[in-house]
């Protein structure tokens, strides 16, 4: 079932389609979208929160790509959809000519694409940071399965790595070091504007190729 959940997202491509999801699948093209969140973790905590959720994320993205490179991966040993050795990396769509080597579950991008939307949406519990960060999330891990880098698989399973790595660190900071925002949650629309220029972007970009 994982194998024909691939084969209709990565069958289904397009020109167009091609070149937007290999856009979402690029950090870069992001940065944006974080800035704009540590915007509004200043507004509302100023540079101690700033440098508190920073500190979460980055230690959250030690321990799941540690996790993967050195434990799961290689004792599960699935090998990626368009690794050349997987026998059915004959029948997948490849964009730009790029595929994976190695193995892929969990996905290492679902893992902490998903982290940061969760202990941001810890920090800013705003509806409007909520919705835009689980738009990215899960723009970002279609892509990659899109993009034959992974199964459906295992997307959940870097999503379920980084539910349980996001949980144990909100859950550490809220016992032993919360504090009260400075003031009410304000700036949550910043990163939605900020996702819908980044999208305006890719989208015109995909379309003029």
């Amino acid at each position: 079932m994982d194998t024909q959940l691939f084969f209709i997202i990565n069958g289904t491509h397009t020109a167009f389609f091609d070149s937007f999801f290999y856009l979402v699948s690029q950090r870069a093209v992001w940065i944006p979208l974080y800035f704009a969140i540590l915007y509004a973790v200043w507004r509302n905590y100023s540079w101690r929160g700033v440098l508190s959720i920073l500190l979460m994320i980055g230690i959250g993205m030690l321990f799941t790509d540690w996790a993967n490179s050195h434990f799961l991966r290689p004792w599960i040993g699935r090998l990626r959809p368009s690794n050349p050795e997987n026998p059915i990396a004959p029948l997948v769509h490849l964009v730009n000519g790029k595929y994976g080597n190695g193995y892929g579950f969990p996905s290492c991008h679902s893992a902490n694409i998903w982290l940061i939307t969760f202990v941001s949406i810890y920090w800013l519990r705003n509806r409007w940071v909520t919705l835009t960060l689980s738009i990215t999330a899960i723009l970002w891990c279609y892509s990659r399965v899109y993009l034959a880098f992974h199964y459906p698989g295992d997307i959940l399973g870097g999503f379920l790595l980084a539910l349980l790595v996001a949980g144990v660190l909100c859950k550490i900071h809220s016992r032993y070091m919360h504090h009260q925002p400075i003031m009410p949650v304000r700036q949550g629309t910043v990163p939605a504007m900020a996702l819908a220029l980044i999208l305006l972007y890719m989208i015109i970009n995909a379309a003029v190729v």
